[in-house]
């Protein structure tokens, strides 16, 4: 597939990477199910779309990511990628990428856990010119089984954001958040996984100044770790007003190595 962005002549192929990584995934790293003594990292690479073609023109959304995972004895490091891009006939309508890192400490319980986080977002759909966050906090797995997880966190989040506001002006501001999180997962046979997860990230000073996101998926296992995928992402920000929905369906591959 390849797609041009509907004011420029410059051709995107914004596949071709995704199916480099996962052709190289597929014939250099074997296979695991979960972390192990010698299964100590996690590698995970997905990409989906919509499209809608009409006489006028095409509507397409991409959605990109990329997640590596390393797990010591009581110490897991996970990084994340993620590029959404779309447009239609007039004009752009999403050009969004975040870059995560999170290390989850474990001292005293399993189930219990110390976090800490570094974060950094620019979202052409949310008006965020650049967004970075810094926080700590502790979580706990209510449930932790093979089929069914519910983890719930909480802590403190450092902002420092360089925002669009009224689609007019530029603002530049700091504050500090409380950041409440809740995932949960569920297998459902042998080859269907539900997922889901979000934040509330309400500002100390003003809870009206608010980030609320959610991220549901709906994972089905073609072959090995190869996966079908859809996927349905929220966005809100409350000081820009601006909030976005993404749902598309693509390919999925997880690898335990």
């Amino acid at each position: 597939m390849v797609i041009a962005h509907p004011n420029s002549k410059t051709v995107i192929h914004p596949m071709k990477f995704f199916f480099a990584l996962l052709v190289f995934a597929i014939i250099t790293i074997p296979l695991n199910a979960q972390f192990t003594d010698s299964t100590t990292k996690y590698l995970n690479i997905n990409s989906g779309g919509s499209i809608n073609k009409t006489k006028d023109g095409s509507n397409y959304l991409l959605n990109n990511g990329v997640q590596f995972s390393v797990k010591k004895q009581r110490t897991t490091l996970n990084s994340s990628a993620t590029w959404i891009y779309g447009a239609n006939p007039e004009k752009l309508t999403n050009n969004d990428f975040s870059l995560s890192s999170n290390v989850n400490l474990y001292r005293h319980f399993a189930e219990f856990y110390y976090w800490g986080l570094l974060h950094y977002t620019t979202s052409y759909s949310l008006n965020i010119k650049n967004q970075g966050q810094v926080g700590i906090g502790v979580a706990y797995n209510f449930l932790n089984k093979k089929d069914i997880w519910l983890n719930v966190s909480n802590g403190f989040i450092g902002e420092l954001s360089r925002i669009i506001e009224n689609d007019t002006s530029i603002v530049n501001y700091q504050t500090i958040r409380n950041s409440l999180r809740v995932q949960f997962m569920l297998k459902l046979g042998e080859r269907f996984t539900f997922k889901t997860g979000g934040f509330f990230q309400p500002s100390l000073k003003y809870i009206s100044d608010h980030i609320l996101t959610n991220d549901t998926e709906l994972i089905y296992q073609l072959w090995k770790g190869l996966q079908l995928n859809t996927r349905f992402m929220y966005n809100k920000i409350s000081r820009t007003e601006k909030e976005n929905l993404v749902f598309t369906y693509g390919l999925k591959y997880a690898i335990y190595f």
